[in-house]
């Protein structure tokens, strides 16, 4: 395989990242428009560590890359969206893992032979071309969805803890101090320059998680003081 080129890896990544998120918004009928500054932000740091974590020889830890991108998608609907946990799982998994992947192996299986497993391992040049054109088709897909209104409807609030937006904080939290910390206690002698990248790309993308999810507890903290105080004179 051709070394890989890391803004085509970057570009192609963030495009088929904000492909899933639109898909994964039009399938459970969230709002995606709002957010879309926020999401490819997030898409485009996702896509740098994704890239550090798989190309980078002194690590070897690519098998963590699907557990961020699930970790991502999950405090994105929880810290953002305001869905609760359980659907915010529920959608994750559903719309933001599944729906994607079988879109994408019918992209595959439809191309002719262009992009089986044994030519991406080949070209890397046909991996770019199918996550671009796989973004490209979950945006179509999400746009056909949203205008014909063919998405599921939930009452996302009738399963929701009180105690919920302390886990997503705590994980949030977890997730933006864990990785870099773990990367530079067991590089600290020989830290090069890409690592110290990951880990800050890692922070950053779970720490503005983290901020959403500490703006969530404010805000309904703020909403609720006055209903107290109304109660209290009443």
């Amino acid at each position: 395989m051709e070394n890989v080129n890391l803004g085509w890896f970057t570009l192609s990544q963030t495009i088929y990242s904000v492909g899933s998120f639109a898909i994964m918004s039009a399938i459970f009928e969230l709002r995606l428009r709002p957010h879309i500054g926020k999401i490819l932000i997030i898409s485009i740091l996702s896509s740098i560590i994704n890239f550090l974590i798989y190309f980078n020889q002194d690590i070897g830890i690519g098998y963590i890359v699907p557990i961020l991108g699930v970790l991502v998608s999950f405090l994105y609907l929880t810290a953002i969206l305001k869905i609760p946990t359980f659907w915010s799982f529920i959608i994750t998994v559903t719309g933001g893992i599944i729906a994607p992947m079988v879109i994408q192996l019918v992209i595959v299986y439809g191309s002719f032979g262009y992009f089986l497993p044994t030519e991406l391992q080949e070209h890397i040049n046909r991996n770019y071309i199918l996550d671009i054109t796989s973004g490209v088709i979950f945006t179509i897909m999400a746009a056909v969805l949203y205008v014909q209104g063919w998405s599921f409807r939930f009452d996302f609030d009738t399963i929701r803890f009180k105690w919920e937006r302390y886990v997503v904080m705590i994980i949030a939290a977890l997730a933006a101090i864990s990785l870099p910390v773990t990367i530079v206690w067991t590089r600290l002698s020989n830290i090069t320059l890409s690592l110290a990248f990951l880990s800050i790309s890692s922070f950053l993308v779970f720490f503005i998680l983290f901020g959403y999810a500490l703006k969530k507890e404010k805000d309904e903290n703020r909403f609720l003081t006055p209903i107290k105080e109304v109660k209290e004179h009443v």
